[in-house]
């Protein structure tokens, strides 16, 4: 049986724009710059604005019993699923659709509240829905249950590449007919002082107050800026979205994964790693390199990192900062938006590099973003990578029957 051509047809985001698709893609064009110096964290991060918290929509029971990740993939499945016009089918969706939701860490302020208890002889305090909160795969849980999937439901962890991990499971499932379609994605939720605190040892990330911190490729880059929110694709076969006669906004072509089998944080220093994907999803895709016409990096405005990555030309991350385990899926998103709309998102803060490489950066200094003029379809490489060795490169294209 010959491979099905798989599409994207739903998208939900929560992210430092707010909730929802539209206010993510909204803030990219407008170059907004949602990240802010926070006194309880000392630091500047990437936090969900306050009078946008899904949390809010939720009562006192049900946040005992749901993480704030489980919230925020239940939140952003319903946008994409509604998008996709899926959210109300029958048991024959139900048993056709999988879910692989991915979260890199756990309820880390759980565990510390549990852990106090423990300490101070107050075990019979500890929640009984604190076993629950920590498992990286209960924010997929969530989703199945809320929507009755029964086609398969299963979480991958990959440090930073999570999201862009499950997405690419979920697509060669599909492909090769194991399931008709799929809800897949990340999510991630680690604003607490744990998190902060670690990241700040390992000297990952940016310790400067200024909101502009997050600075990809620049010559004073000195760190990746935390953020949260989730990222959630509706993936499905091409016939069947054509039958629906249903919204795309992307086809996926191909992935590609890779480990260079280094170091734990970080990347050699000549890219292996990152070319090693590139070139998989490359093979996987059956196109050319030279079709590739865009790469959203990973570039999360680390000194290492971004130097070993320079073979690619954009990234996101400075301006909604680097949300760790949903970070691939958020910009999957932002990578089928832009294939979609012809516009490329520049690089923000970025005004001088120090990087000598053979590639073109797009900067925002002039204009937060530039048209994606294309004598042919348009074709992206969306990158990501994560702690341990994770690479993961996903190709995307512009939708065309």
């Amino acid at each position: 049986m010959a491979p099905h051509r798989v599409v994207i047809t739903g998208i939900g985001v929560i992210s430092s724009y707010g909730c929802g698709g539209q206010a993510f893609w909204n803030g990219l064009r407008t170059g907004k710059n949602p990240l802010a110096f926070d006194e309880t964290l000392n630091a500047v991060i990437g936090a969900i604005p306050k009078e946008m918290d899904p949390c809010l929509n939720y009562s006192p029971g049900q946040l005992r019993e749901m993480s704030r990740g489980s919230i925020f993939a239940v939140e952003a499945a319903t946008e994409a699923l509604k998008k996709a016009g899926l959210h109300e089918m029958g048991e024959s969706f139900h048993e056709s659709t999988s879910v692989n939701i991915g979260m890199g860490i756990a309820d880390l302020e759980s565990i510390a509240d549990t852990g106090e208890k423990c300490k101070n002889g107050n075990e019979r305090k500890i929640s009984p829905y604190f076993v629950p909160r920590i498992l990286t795969n209960i924010p997929a849980s969530y989703v199945s249950l809320k929507f009755k999937l029964r086609g398969g439901n299963s979480s991958t962890t990959t440090a930073c590449a999570t999201g862009a991990s499950s997405i690419s499971e979920a697509f060669q499932s599909i492909r090769y007919g194991n399931t008709r379609r799929a809800v897949a994605g990340a999510v991630e939720s680690c604003l607490s002082p744990i998190a902060v605190e670690g990241f700040k040892r390992m000297r990952a990330l940016a310790t400067s107050k200024d909101n502009t911190v997050s600075r990809p490729f620049d010559s004073k880059r000195e760190g990746f800026v935390l953020s949260e929110g989730a990222g959630i694709l509706v993936l499905e076969r091409l016939e069947d979205a054509l039958e629906r006669k249903c919204n795309i906004y992307a086809e996926i072509l191909g992935y590609g994964m890779g480990n260079d089998a280094h170091h734990l944080t970080s990347p050699r220093e000549d890219g292996y790693g990152s070319i090693l994907c590139m070139k998989r999803c490359i093979e996987d895709s059956k196109i050319e390199a030279k079709q590739i016409e865009y790469v959203n990096a990973h570039a999360t405005s680390t000194p290492v990192g971004d130097k070993a990555e320079a073979i690619s030309i954009a990234a996101f991350k400075r301006h909604t900062g680097h949300c760790l385990g949903a970070a691939g899926a958020i910009e999957t998103i932002a990578t089928a938006l832009s294939v979609r709309d012809g516009i490329i998102i520049g690089t923000k803060n970025l005004k001088e590099t120090d990087i000598s490489a053979d590639i073109e950066f797009v900067s925002a200094k002039n204009s937060p973003t530039i048209e994606w003029k294309s004598e042919d379809r348009r074709i992206a490489l969306m990158n990501s990578f994560g702690f341990g060795g994770a690479f993961v490169s996903i190709c995307l294209a512009e939708f065309r029957n």
